[in-house]
């Protein structure tokens, strides 16, 4: 008997037990579980607060922040930020032209060109977004919003997967790791074909935001290289440089010519910079006073060489182009071509350096 009723304490406690436990894994859990959900990582958590408040999170994406993000959703998200930097309200097209989706986000995504279809009428809102596309995006709602910005500038970066970008992201891409709004993954690579997830995709549309706030703050155009752009840039104009020179090798030297035919030895150096943006004066001797000055042994590529027959009067001019050699058109009846300062005429009378690459 006595055993009995050990046995029905047992049961009993048991049961008082589970009955306890359960409310609490019914409803306790779950809470758990949608905090984990809806809570971003901590270095997004500022950036999609900031982003709350200023309106550019849709309804539907407040929450699992790390799922990736589809091409609906950042189609919402990127109308929000256009509507945002523009102070206009993006318009739905009047014929929709997709078959899988009437989304008005989408819609006037497409309508700003931010957004493209995936071919025979159909947008795919379902699919992922990843790197590349999202810097795609990212860089035409900036174009949208801000037509009047100054787009050429040039970011000469290098990733370890460079040849995996596409042709058709280089420059979105280029542009936006040069004003640091997109960063690589580590071991300098970019990982084009990476999903982006929700709270990515928010720090970037943030990041981007906060640029041209600051841009606009400073009475800017455009939005500038910040990370190390002064050096890419430089290194941009040096690769274009180097290509127009290819052009004019061999052309006839021509007195008072600034081409496209025939150059004076000035005239070759103004018009070269001149198709790089930079105005030089036209003369040999006023082209001496531009930029700063550069002692001959730390001469780079892109440097203007100036000579003096005489040792004191400028007559000559040229671009220097590495390996101890410069560009120039030397004197009737010659023609554009390259010449040797390390010995020679050009060495004896060499005169001084000037770098406007700067």
């Amino acid at each position: 008997m006595r055993n009995r009723y050990n046995k029905f304490r047992l049961i009993l406690i048991a049961v008082i037990i589970v009955a306890v436990m359960v409310p609490y894994t019914a409803f306790a859990s779950p809470d758990m579980v949608q905090d984990n959900v809806d809570t971003p990582s901590d270095w997004a958590s500022e950036q999609i607060d900031k982003a709350k408040e200023i309106g550019i999170i849709p309804k539907g994406m407040k929450g699992e922040y790390v799922s990736s993000i589809t091409r609906e959703e950042f189609c919402a998200l990127a109308v929000g930020l256009y509507e945002a930097l523009s102070g206009k309200e993006g318009e739905v097209p009047r014929e929709n032209p997709f078959i899988d989706t009437d989304n008005s986000k989408v819609l006037t995504a497409y309508c700003l060109g931010i957004v493209q279809g995936k071919g025979e009428g159909f947008f795919e809102p379902g699919s992922t977004v990843n790197r590349e596309e999202i810097s795609v995006m990212l860089y035409r709602t900036l174009q949208a919003a801000k037509p009047e910005y100054h787009y050429s500038v040039t970011n000469e970066y290098i990733f370890a997967d460079q040849s995996e970008i596409s042709p058709w992201a280089e420059e979105a891409v280029g542009y936006l790791f040069g004003v640091e709004v997109i960063n690589g993954v580590g071991d300098n690579r970019f990982n084009p074909g990476g999903d982006t997830t929700r709270e990515e995709a928010v720090v970037l549309a943030m990041r981007l935001h906060d640029k041209v706030l600051a841009s606009e703050k400073a009475s800017q155009n455009t939005l500038t290289l910040s990370r190390g752009g002064a050096g890419r840039q430089e290194n941009a104009l040096k690769l274009k440089l180097q290509s127009l020179i290819e052009q004019e090798m061999g052309k006839p030297y021509k007195w008072g010519g600034t081409g496209p035919d025939g150059y004076d030895c000035s005239g070759l150096v103004y018009a070269l910079f001149d198709k790089l943006g930079i105005t030089l004066p036209r003369t040999s001797r006023g082209q001496a006073s531009a930029g700063t000055y550069v002692e001959k042994e730390n001469l780079a590529y892109g440097d203007i060489v100036l000579f003096a027959r005489d040792g004191k009067n400028i007559n000559h001019a040229g671009i220097y182009v590495g390996n101890g050699e410069f560009v120039h058109s030397p004197q009737s009846g010659d023609v554009v071509k390259i010449s040797s300062l390390t010995s020679g005429y050009y060495a004896n009378c060499y005169y001084t350096g000037r770098r406007v690459l700067q």
